[in-house]
């Protein structure tokens, strides 16, 4: 009798936890970051940077902090497992054939871009503060983001090398760049069912690398040839690793001190400036449909002493290694490996290894994404969620490729739980969930996703992972 009334006791006492935290609950369905979310379902500190009139959705009047929240990104359509262990796992020899079929399947056409990427945002403070007719917020943030763009050339060439003549283009692009934002955002009610605000943001960036390539491959019967432009930009620490890398003398690192490159990296050190925007409205359509639409990441970075690296040669042609006896003997010491090594690293250095440089100012754009977003409550703490993501440029991880993402939402005492599936975008279809906890006005919370198939109702694997380590109301 005296355990069955502990039971009780601490089933009470959960609901009544609950109940008294349920005005700061915290919409866990909208940690996705850059690659979709609902601007009708967040709040708090994320209204600041996904929506900004959501600043008005916390429920309760009073300030709010968060400390230390970390999310990860990684994937797009090039990461395609199904196709790697189906034709490059095993020991397979692969014909001419094969390859074309397992190209067709990756990439489609030789004009076709596919790309990977990697996206990790930090937001070490945010304190956010509601009133009934007016919130308002401030929060600080680290972005870091890489993206790899490629066609089909690369592989293959690598893949089918001089089998066949024929001429190709092989291009590729890279940006990678870490920045910090200072934003403070403002929501206000226009009337009880219509809410607009704004968060506009200081950029100071870090850390920056640019590069693009184009060029055409002819394989003839007889020779090689490789037409190429290309740029590279790179700031501050990347330039440092530059100096101390070499194509053709990799142990030229060893004298690098890494972790100092990389904290750089990561640091305050101001090689670029930009400012932000985002916009946001909300608009309850009936007592438990509310409406949202937003425009996030709008704006720029500017990277100062900038240097740009661009080739003096721009053909590189290879008709052979010419087989020279005595060299070969003298030099050698009869190693014909090393011999022909040292030919090929001679007609490399000559085509590549000359560089111009000068200095220049790049500007790059932030990942601007159009969102619209409903929410349904259908009783108690449980709601249902809509949300279309469109791209307004192709500097975030879905480039102009639209996202849907529907999920649902629900609380058990202080367990929040939260579940859903994305679709569209780069990449295959993708199902996210997480949970917390949420006691009075303490919480925590963590998420997780990933592609069951790199190939399910898309092209490409995508993986994300959050946690938010803690969050008070006042």
């Amino acid at each position: 009798m005296g355990r069955l009334q502990r039971r009780v006791s601490l089933l009470v006492l959960l609901m009544l936890m609950a109940q008294a935290g349920h005005a700061q609950y915290v919409r866990l369905s909208a940690w996705a970051m850059q690659a979709g979310f609902n601007p009708a379902a967040v709040s708090s500190a994320d209204a600041l940077f996904l929506n900004p009139a959501a600043l008005m959705n916390a429920g309760v009047t009073g300030p709010r902090l968060r400390l230390m929240e970390v999310g990860g990104w990684l994937g797009g359509s090039l990461v395609r497992f199904d196709l790697y262990n189906q034709y490059l796992t095993g020991g397979r020899h692969l014909t001419s054939a094969d390859v074309d079929q397992m190209l067709d399947a990756w990439f489609g056409d030789a004009k076709a871009w596919r790309t990977v990427g990697e996206v990790v945002e930090i937001t070490p403070l945010a304190l956010t503060y509601t009133g009934w007719w007016s919130a308002w917020g401030v929060a600080w943030r680290v972005r870091q983001q890489q993206r790899l763009w490629t066609n089909r050339g690369v592989l293959d060439v690598l893949l089918k090398g001089t089998e066949e003549p024929r001429t190709l283009p092989v291009n590729g692009e890279f940006r990678s760049m870490t920045y910090h934002e200072l934003v403070v955002g403002y929501a206000r009610k226009l009337n009880p069912d219509l809410i607009v605000g704004i968060a506009p943001r200081l950029l100071l960036g870090s850390h920056y690398v640019g590069g693009v390539m184009r060029s055409m491959v002819s394989i003839k019967e007889d020779e090689i040839q490789h037409r190429y432009t290309y740029t590279l930009d790179l700031t501050g620490a990347t330039e440092t690793l530059l100096e101390g890398f070499d194509l053709f003398d990799n142990p030229k690192l060893n004298g690098i001190d890494q972790w100092a490159v990389g904290r750089q990296m990561a640091g305050l050190r101001q090689l670029g400036w930009g400012a932000g925007l985002a916009l946001g409205v909300q608009y309850r359509l009936l007592p438990g449909l509310l409406f949202g639409v937003s425009l996030t990441d709008l704006g720029f970075l500017r990277w100062k002493r900038v240097r740009r690296y661009t080739p003096r040669d721009s053909v590189f042609t290879f008709a052979g290694v010419q087989l020279d006896v005595e060299r070969l003997r003298t030099e050698f010491n009869s190693d014909l490996g090393a011999y022909v090594e040292h030919q090929l690293d001679s007609l490399a250095r000559a085509a590549y290894e000359e560089v111009n440089v000068q200095e220049a100012g790049v500007i790059t754009l932030l990942p601007a994404t159009v969102h619209l977003g409903t929410t349904y409550w259908i009783g108690g703490a449980t709601r249902l969620h809509a949300a279309l993501s469109l791209g307004v440029n192709r500097a975030g991880v879905n480039a102009r490729a639209p996202q849907l993402v529907l999920g649902a939402e629900t609380r058990l005492a202080v367990l929040p739980l939260f579940g859903g599936m994305v679709a569209g975008g780069d990449g295959a279809l993708m199902f996210y969930g997480g949970t917390g906890l949420q006691v009075r006005t303490w919480g925590i919370r963590v998420a997780a996703a990933g592609t069951p198939r790199s190939y399910l109702m898309g092209s490409g694997a995508r993986f994300m992972l959050m946690v938010s380590l803690m969050h008070i109301g006042f």
